[in-house]
């Protein structure tokens, strides 16, 4: 099997990773590593249940809701102005690039960069 193959729960996997990494970088700082691997498990659970019965509208649910479960659970907030408009960005690029060969790579790089940036370059929550 190859790296790259196209794979539904590559696929799925792959968002969910980008949802992880948004929504931390949507919360800001302080990070709180129990809550980050809390959001992480949940993540990764969701998309290996759902890995199977994979499609548009469940990669798009798992990387809208999965940037907003994550900021929620870092953060103990919601702030839907922006991690809502993050996450609608993030599940409909997956979603429009469902079953795309180098879309799994693609949406892990863009969300962990984006997400690295949104937290290190932001401003520290309370402020």
């Amino acid at each position: 099997m190859d790296a790259l193959e196209e794979s539904p729960a590559t696929q799925l996997m792959a968002v969910a990773i980008a949802a992880f990494f948004l929504g931390i970088g949507l919360a800001g700082e302080p990070l709180v590593p129990l809550r980050a691997i809390v959001a992480g498990v949940v993540l990764v659970v969701a998309a290996v249940i759902l890995g199977r019965r994979a499609s548009t509208l469940v990669v798009f649910l798992v990387g809208f809701l999965g940037v907003l479960v994550t900021c929620y659970i870092q953060r103990q907030d919601y702030y839907l102005l922006g991690s809502g408009i993050i996450a609608l960005g993030l599940g409909s690029l997956a979603a429009s690039s469902y079953g795309r060969r180098m879309a799994p790579l693609i949406i892990v790089t863009i969300g962990a960069v984006v997400g690295a940036g949104l937290f290190f370059l932001g401003v520290p929550a309370g402020y």
